[in-house]
C-alpha cells in the first residue's frame, strides 16, 4: 500500500490478496499475517496527523474532526474507551492551540500561517514549538553549534548511541558554561542532553571540513549514520529557518539558511561560493580558496592550466569548472 500525500495524491492505494483468489493470478505470501497495531493514537502522532487533517482543510469544524477520527484504526483499536480516545484528542487540540498552530472560533478549527507551515514541512509541530520558544528568548546570533544541539533535542531527530561518556558529558558541561550550547529542554533528560549535543559536534565538525574518517573514528559512529545525520540536520535546520522566518526571528533565520548550506555542502561559510559550481565539491573547493581562487568570478578568469595543476583536478576537470564558472557568470549577468 502507498498512503496518499497532501499536494501531491488525491488518495492512498492498497492491494488486499485473498488466498481464494490464487486461480485469479494473485501473488501473496503464505503464512500467518501478524495483527496490524495502529500507531497513530501516539501524541507525537496524533499532533503531526490532526495539524495535516485542519491544515490540508479535510476538516473544518471540531465536530467533523470528530468524527473523522473515530472512523481510524487507533479509535476502534487501541482506545476502545471512548472517554479516554476523545480525553487524547482534546489534549492534542489544546497543545495545538497553545503552540499557536490553529484556531478556534465557536465549533470551527481553521489552521494559522504558522501551522500551514509546519505541516508542509512534515515537522513535528513539537519541534516548531521548541525552536520558537527557545530563540525567541535571544535577540542576537548564537554559535553554530548551539542551533545544532537545540534542534538535535527535539523529537523529530533520531538518537543516537552515547560512548566515551564521561568524556562527552565533561566537555558537554564546559560548552554549556561557555554558552555555546542550550541546556536540555522540556521533555528532554541529561542522556538526552549528551545525545543532541554529540550530534551536535558530529555536524559541527563537518561543516568546518574535518575530514569524514576523523569525524567517524573521533565520535565512534558510522559512515552510514553520518550521512543520515547530515541529511536530518539539512532538514530540520531548513524547517527551522522557515519557521523563525514566519514567527519574526528574522536573526535567527539568516543564521540558519547560511548553516543550511554550509551542511549541504560540508564546509565554512567562505566556500559557499565555490561549492556550487558543478564538479566543486567541498575538498576541491578548500584546494582553490587556498591557491587565492575564492569566487567564481576568480575561477571564470583562471588559466586552466594552472587549474590542471592543483591537487584532484587535472586538465579534463579544470577546464570543466571553468566553464560551468563562467555559465553562472553569464547568468548572473542577464538577471
Amino acid at each position: 500500500g502507498r498512503a496518499g500525500r497532501p499536494q501531491y495524491d488525491p488518495y492512498g492505494e492498497s492491494i488486499i490478496a485473498d488466498v481464494r483468489d490464487e486461480k485469479e493470478g494473485w501473488m501473496y505470501l503464505r503464512g500467518e499475517p501478524e495483527s496490524i497495531k495502529s500507531s497513530l493514537i501516539s501524541e507525537r502522532s496524533m499532533r503531526i496527523h490532526v495539524l495535516a487533517l485542519i491544515s490540508s482543510g479535510y476538516v473544518s469544524s471540531l465536530g467533523e474532526l470528530l468524527r473523522f477520527m473515530k472512523r481510524t484504526l487507533a479509535y476502534r483499536q487501541l482506545l476502545k474507551d471512548s472517554q479516554a480516545s476523545d480525553d487524547v484528542l482534546r489534549r492534542v487540540i489544546y497543545q495545538l492551540l497553545s503552540m499557536d498552530m490553529i484556531d478556534i472560533r465557536g465549533t470551527d478549527v481553521r489552521p494559522t500561517k504558522l501551522g500551514t507551515l509546519v505541516s508542509r514541512l512534515y515537522v513535528d509541530p513539537l519541534t516548531a514549538d521548541i525552536i520558537i520558544s527557545h530563540l525567541g528568548e535571544y535577540k542576537e546570533k548564537l554559535p553554530p553549534i548551539y542551533y545544532l544541539t537545540l534542534i538535535a533535542m527535539t523529537p523529530d531527530f533520531q538518537r543516537i548511541r552515547v560512548t566515551r561518556y564521561r568524556r562527552l558529558a565533561s566537555e558537554a558541561r564546559g560548552a554549556y558554561s561557555s554558552g555555546l550550547i542550550p541546556p536540555p529542554i522540556r521533555g528532554c533528560d541529561y542522556y538526552d542532553w549528551l545525545r543532541a549535543y554529540k550530534i551536535g559536534l558530529i555536524i559541527n565538525y563537518w561543516i568546518n571540513e574535518v575530514n569524514e574518517d576523523e569525524i567517524i573514528n573521533k565520535l565512534d559512529i558510522g559512515a552510514g549514520d553520518l550521512r543520515n545525520i547530515v541529511e536530518t540536520a539539512s532538514w530540520l535546520v531548513y524547517a527551522s529557518a522557515k519557521i523563525c522566518k514566519v514567527s519574526g526571528l528574522h536573526t535567527h533565520a539568516e543564521v540558519l539558511n547560511v548553516l543550511n548550506e554550509r551542511i549541504k555542502y560540508g564546509v565554512k561559510e567562505e566556500l559557499l561560493e565555490l561549492v556550487k559550481v558543478k564538479g566543486i565539491g567541498r575538498v576541491r573547493a578548500r584546494i582553490l580558496y587556498n591557491y587565492g581562487i575564492r569566487t567564481v568570478r576568480d575561477l571564470a578568469l583562471s588559466d586552466f592550466r594552472r587549474i590542471s595543476r592543483l591537487p584532484t583536478f587535472g586538465e579534463t576537470i579544470a577546464r570543466k569548472v571553468i566553464e560551468e564558472a563562467k555559465v553562472i557568470i553569464n547568468k548572473s549577468k542577464k538577471s
